[in-house]
């Protein structure tokens, strides 16, 4: 099993205990990480810049149970408040830079969650 301090931008406590140790399912979980996290957070970009709050809101509302499997704790601080933001629609000027600190979580993410693949 791999300890919470391996890496330094992830924390797979959270995959580990919902693959139940099961490396075949941690790989389809990493798998899917891998794949959704580019394709959403490229999504969150364009919606924020069209400032289409109430559908950056649902797909902040959708990577909340995404970010959980990654266990950064700014990616997850940065999109829970983008969801409240948009819901609220106070703020607005700030969902710019949460969403550019989720992207720039997501690229010192994604090397990890890589590396942690290829182990399985």
């Amino acid at each position: 099993m791999i300890t919470s301090n391996t890496y330094q931008f992830i924390n797979l406590e959270y995959l580990e205990l919902m693959s139940d140790g099961d490396n075949g399912m941690k790989k389809v979980l990493l798998e899917m990480l891998l794949e959704e996290l580019p394709v959403e957070m490229d999504k969150m970009k364009e919606l924020a810049t069209a400032s289409s709050w109430a559908e950056l809101s649902e797909v902040s509302h959708k990577m909340k149970s995404t970010l959980a499997y990654v266990g950064n704790d700014d990616m997850t601080v940065a999109n829970k408040t983008v969801e409240v933001l948009c819901k609220s629609e106070q703020d607005l000027d700030q969902i710019p830079v949460l969403v550019n600190t989720i992207y720039s979580c997501m690229e010192r993410v994604i090397p990890e969650l890589k590396i942690e693949l290829s182990r399985l």
